[in-house]
């Protein structure tokens, strides 16, 4: 399970990156093409090119996958943002069942991003919806959920596994 969680996560980290990456270049395309019709605009040139219509859609679904695939990311590293203030009065023992419940709470989560996005993206893809701009299935943007949710599930129970179930609790 660590070997395939570590190929993953190996996979994930260009995955995310290049989604960061077509987000930036989307967004700067997007604002780069309003500027340049307001200067053609107030220039009383010809209009040869109008602001984009597709990018602020674009923008939004790319964000949705960055953040989705980046939390599952986050999470197999340890590096979601936490609040520790009580945390760090724990003793040893307390520590561990924090971290086990904790562990175990997110991969609940995850089953239900896997449970309700499946059900999300079959019910999108049998009623054909699209997007509006771009005119893709509406489920291809909504399979980050379960996704994601798979990726996380799999990384909280890793971490169950090899951080309490090998251990005991005292």
């Amino acid at each position: 399970m660590s070997r395939l969680n570590t190929l993953l996560e190996r996979l994930l980290a260009p995955v995310c990156a290049a989604l960061m990456a077509a987000l930036t270049l989307t967004v700067l395309w997007q604002v780069a093409s309003r500027l340049t019709n307001r200067v053609i605009v107030a220039m009383d040139w010809p209009v040869v090119l109008t602001p984009s219509t597709w990018t602020e859609e674009l923008a939004s679904f790319l964000l949705s996958w960055t953040a989705l695939l980046g939390a599952a990311y986050a999470l197999r590293r340890g590096e979601h943002i936490g609040l520790d203030l009580l945390y760090k009065g724990f003793d040893a023992r307390w520590r561990r069942i924090a971290d086990l419940a904790t562990r175990i709470a997110v991969a609940l989560l995850a089953l239900v991003m896997v449970i309700g996005g499946a059900l999300l993206v079959q019910i999108t893809l049998a009623l054909d919806q699209r997007t509006p701009a771009l005119g893709w299935p509406m489920g291809l943007i909504y399979g980050a959920v379960p996704l994601s949710g798979v990726l996380m599930f799999a990384f909280a129970m890793e971490r169950v596994y090899t951080e309490h179930a090998a251990g005991d609790m005292t």
